[in-house]
């Protein structure tokens, strides 16, 4: 039972495709500045759910 729990731990943990729809301008804006700051797409995503949960949960 508990490895059943622990494999599902780590598959919640790997990489999925996230598909939503932006605009071309939007994407490239974005792109330019993850790399602009050094970060990959997915580390400005974290980053950046990471700070709107943050910001709610100070309401």
């Amino acid at each position: 039972m508990a490895e059943n729990n622990q494999n599902e731990d780590s598959q919640l943990d790997e990489l999925v495709a996230l598909n939503f729809k932006i605009t071309e301008r939007e994407r490239r804006a974005f792109k330019m500045w993850c790399a602009s700051k050094g970060l990959t797409q997915v580390q400005a995503f974290k980053q950046g759910f990471k700070l709107l949960k943050e910001k709610d949960e100070a309401r």
